[in-house]
């Protein structure tokens, strides 16, 4: 019986460090279990994940989680799409601003995420500077 935990324990590890290695490319690493299907994530996770999805070039994802303006902003930071590490985080008026800057570069990156989130319990990422 110990050793069926034991197993399913390690299974349940290296899966969670699976679905989280793309988080080493572009953003600082989030607990990939909150962002399972059907599960609603924070607005600074669904920045980091938006943030990853434009440094693996997932454009998919990316267009889905953003609007045309804020799209459009943050491929302005194409040549440097990976490398960003968050660096604040500030509330204001209905939206989360996640903060990152490029350590190759220097460019930083402001996201504003709305706090209010869609039918399918995502947030948006409506904001870029």
């Amino acid at each position: 019986m110990f050793r069926i935990r034991h197993l399913a324990a390690i299974a349940a590890v290296g899966l969670a460090g699976a679905v989280s290695a793309p988080a080493a490319v572009a953003a600082p690493a989030t607990p990939a279990a909150s962002e399972s299907e059907g599960s609603t994530i924070s607005p600074v996770a669904y920045a980091d994940r938006t943030m990853r999805e434009f440094g693996v070039g997932n454009d998919i994802d990316f267009n889905r989680d953003t609007t045309a303006a804020a799209r459009s902003n943050i491929v302005k930071h194409e040549g440097a799409a990976k490398h960003w590490h968050r660096t604040d985080v500030q509330g204001a008026a209905g939206h989360v601003y996640v903060t990152y800057e490029n350590t190759t570069t220097g460019d930083v990156l402001t996201l504003g995420v709305k706090t209010v989130t869609n039918m399918e319990g995502d947030h948006l990422v409506n904001q870029a500077a």
